[in-house]
């Protein structure tokens, strides 16, 4: 049995894509019953994001119709503090990847897509950078796919529909690589 899989997902607002990325890998993961094996949060990267706002409410409407509970959120700005509660560090394009080194600092390692499952494979659960301290994995979520890419923030594009179906692949690959169920 494996230690605790912490995940942090991470998107600009903290309204739409990471909040939609937490509910969707939440119904994936209670679906399998290993739910007890994830700690699942989710945060902004934008400095001027506002904390306390719920979820969108066509973002939430898009979960809801794809039949994924919504729970309840509050948005929350991604701190320095962070990066030691989570061992993956979960973004939804390259640039809030970049963001979220600008945050951290050289409190977090980069995994190349890659390298994204082979890193994956050898702990989930235990990031450990080259000089041996543990330091958080921060990666996209569609490296764990074949095919990495950038989710488009329907904030701008207006597909839900699509970015829903992004993350849900995202999640889906991430989950293919747990091998303690």
């Amino acid at each position: 049995m494996t230690d605790l899989i912490r995940i942090l997902f991470v998107c600009p607002k903290n309204i739409s894509l990471s909040p939609m990325a937490v509910q969707i890998f939440t119904h994936f993961i209670k679906k399998r019953k290993i739910a007890n094996h994830f700690v699942v949060d989710s945060a902004a990267y934008l400095d001027d994001a506002v904390e306390g706002i719920a979820i969108s409410e066509k973002a939430k409407l898009c979960l809801e119709k794809s039949g994924v509970l919504t729970g309840s959120h509050l948005s929350v700005r991604l701190t320095s503090d962070m990066a030691s509660s989570y061992d993956w560090i979960l973004c939804m394009t390259s640039f809030g990847r970049r963001k979220c080194f600008d945050i951290f600092r050289s409190d977090a390692v980069y995994v190349t897509p890659n390298d994204v499952k082979r890193v994956f494979k050898m702990d989930p659960a235990s990031p450990i950078s080259l000089d041996g301290t543990v330091k958080p994995r921060v990666c996209c979520l569609m490296d764990f796919t074949g095919f990495p890419r950038d989710i488009i923030d329907p904030e701008i594009s207006g597909d839900y529909g699509f970015a829903f179906n992004e993350i849900s692949i995202g999640c889906s690959s991430f989950l293919s690589l747990v091998s303690f169920c």
